[in-house]
């Protein structure tokens, strides 16, 4: 049995996608409580979207919780461009669980994210150059994977073993190298990093399956983009607006009821039985306000599930999501589909939920949903 802790629920999907292929079941849960009989048990813990003590104060029941289900292994997920509280976070769990060492290989090769001679590209492109440069809240404007990490850490050339402390790769450019620092991995390190780095550990335990059942099909459907990545948001301004229900900067009061929303949106909604909700283009927020204006999307959205029958929600953004579950009180998922790499459908009860990083691509069966059949 693997026990996963991600520092984000979109992080925590796309390790539940990669464990359905190989046959595994996967509970995934928003605390420690592990429900169900499953394989793989996955903690999303939201830290990535909390403020630095609030997230720190959260690691350590996560830890504990998963310590006490003795797995065969515990795995750290982190952002794979290193966003967050990734050094201090597993400093706490090394503590914990009583553990000296964590050998950090977060880069996603499968997915044109790698690292070379210590410094971070995206398709063969500087990360400081990419959209990562403009997040709101952890904006990356140096491509050194020390800089980026934060922290004082062990930069491993290949060969190198992890020292005491924290370690990172200098260079992950392909699956071989990946698989080289999977094979460094004991019960004296912690594994922390991306999905290809789970996959790497998970096939030296399992046999990817052929067998993958097919998606559930829904019917009113309703994408929620969290996200500012410029992709995801030409994506949505070419869908067009009889789709899009936006967020904008009035909502950012406190006092401001979704009731005029609700009505548009739930028009879209019967019209075309798809609806995408978004932030309004000219909105710019500073760190705290994106967190507020979530809060406030995910108010919006719930206000309109009360109002009209969603079938499936899909949710861009793992802060998005975690604002979302909470205002459905929703916390234990079951993962049933990976419709590609990291966008994974699950079931909340009776509501299915699809969630999606937003940097990655919308898989075409959901981008044909819209109506859309030519790349942008």
């Amino acid at each position: 049995m693997i026990v996963v802790i991600a520092d984000d629920f979109t992080g925590a999907a796309e390790l539940a996608g990669i464990s359905l292929n190989y046959g595994l079941k996967v509970s995934l849960c928003l605390d420690g409580s592990l429900q169900g009989d499953a394989d793989v048990y996955i903690i999303s813990t939201d830290t990535r979207s909390m403020k630095k003590s609030e997230a720190l104060k959260a690691v350590k029941p996560a830890t504990e919780a998963a310590a006490a289900q003795k797995p065969d292994f515990i795995f750290k997920k982190t952002d794979s461009v290193l966003r967050g509280y990734v050094a201090e976070e597993l400093n706490i769990q090394m503590e914990v669980l009583g553990i000296e060492k964590a050998l950090i290989m977060p880069a996603n090769p499968s997915l044109g994210r790698t690292i070379r001679n210590g410094r971070y590209f995206i398709d063969g492109i500087d990360i400081s150059q990419t959209s990562f440069a403009r997040d709101p809240e952890f904006a990356i404007l140096s491509s050194d994977i020390s800089e980026m990490l934060g922290r004082s850490v062990k930069i491993l050339s290949e060969g190198d073993a992890p020292a005491k402390g924290l370690n990172i790769v200098s260079s992950a450019a392909g699956s071989k190298e990946v698989d080289q620092w999977a094979a460094m991995i004991d019960a004296s390190c912690i594994a922390a990093g991306s999905g290809d780095f789970f996959e790497a550990l998970l096939k030296r335990r399992h046999v990817k399956k052929n067998t993958v059942e097919k998606p559930f099909l829904s019917k009113a459907h309703v994408y929620v983009s969290g996200t500012s990545f410029s992709k995801s948001v030409e994506l949505i301004k070419y869908f067009g607006s009889s789709y899009t229900a936006y967020i904008d900067s009035s909502m950012m009061d406190t006092d401001s009821k979704p009731d005029t929303w609700v009505m548009k949106a739930a028009q879209i909604l019967r019209q075309h039985q798809q609806l995408i909700v978004a932030f309004d283009e000219t909105i710019h927020p500073s760190a705290f306000e994106a967190a507020h204006l979530r809060l406030k999307m995910a108010e919006h959205v719930r206000a309109l599930a009360d109002q009209f029958t969603i079938d499936e929600l899909l949710i861009e953004g793992g802060s998005t999501a975690a604002a979302i579950f909470e205002a459905f009180g929703m916390n234990c998922f079951e993962p049933v589909y990976e419709w590609e790499r990291g966008v994974v459908q699950m079931k909340a009860g009776d509501r299915l939920i699809t969630v999606k990083p937003g940097s990655y691509n919308l898989p075409e069966p959901i981008r044909q949903l819209y109506k859309l059949y030519e790349d942008v």
